[in-house]
């Protein structure tokens, strides 16, 4: 593929546990004039008959990227976060930089307890565990933000599959593996701020934002200011010609 010379730095989106790529259509449209793609991972959205690994995650990461002919920011949200941290530990050379949302608690077996046991009652009940889960979506974010997160379907099966996988992965020492700019960014309120120095501390290169007084699912509830600061940060990385190796 054939890139004008300076072409806007491309962007890949990576969504959360549970919902779609296409749950992030508001935020790929205020990102503004440079491509995006926000594709389904493993398990998610029109792939919800595979079974989600990291490894196929951060493929279809790479694959989306592949598209674009370039290294390209990649910006993932909690779940999406860690892919977006595998991806950049694992192939530094593809990830021009990388924006890592609601995801600063490192996994543990100890912090993914609650979560496997939301992951076996869905398995157990999954008409009831949807049913709950609609409701309780749309009283915390509201009609509009619900819709948005349902658009795909909301994956509950592939629950258990995620925290099996994310338990045991190192964040920390893959973000240490990678040498290009990172962007933290929490909500105030996210319960996965827990680690957040540690992550920052990490790298010479990395930054925190906090949103103040926001929850864990801002960036869906606020997708305009989420998309022009994905844009922003894209734009630092226009002059660029390849990310460190």
């Amino acid at each position: 593929m054939s890139v004008p010379e300076h072409a806007p730095t491309p962007v890949v989106l990576v969504h959360g546990l549970r919902v779609s790529g296409a749950s992030l259509h508001r935020i790929a449209a205020a990102i503004g004039d440079r491509p995006v793609i926000h594709p389904d991972l493993p398990g998610h959205g029109s792939r919800q008959d595979e079974v989600f690994t990291l490894d196929g995650a951060v493929d279809t990461v790479l694959d989306a990227i592949d598209r674009f002919g370039r290294p390209a920011v990649v910006a993932g949200m909690s779940m999406g976060g860690y892919v977006s941290m595998a991806a950049a530990g694992r192939h530094p050379g593809s990830v021009a930089g990388l924006v890592a949302m609601c995801a600063t608690a490192q996994p543990s077996r100890l912090f993914a307890a609650p979560f496997q046991a939301f992951g076996a009652a869905t398995a157990f009940l999954p008409k009831e565990a949807a049913a709950i889960s609609k409701w309780l979506t749309r009283v915390a974010v509201g009609r509009e933000v619900a819709e948005d997160m349902e658009v795909g379907g909301l994956a509950l099966a592939s629950i258990k599959d995620v925290v099996a996988e994310v338990a045991d992965f190192d964040a920390l020492g893959e973000l240490a593996r990678y040498p290009g700019p990172i962007e933290f960014v929490n909500g105030g309120w996210d319960q996965f701020r827990v680690n957040e120095r540690r992550f920052v501390a990490v790298s010479p290169r990395a930054h925190l934002t906090v949103v103040p007084r926001a929850s864990h699912l801002f960036p869906l509830i606020q997708p305009d200011a989420t998309g022009a600061s994905i844009a922003e940060f894209a734009r630092t990385l226009d002059t660029a010609t390849e990310p460190t190796a």
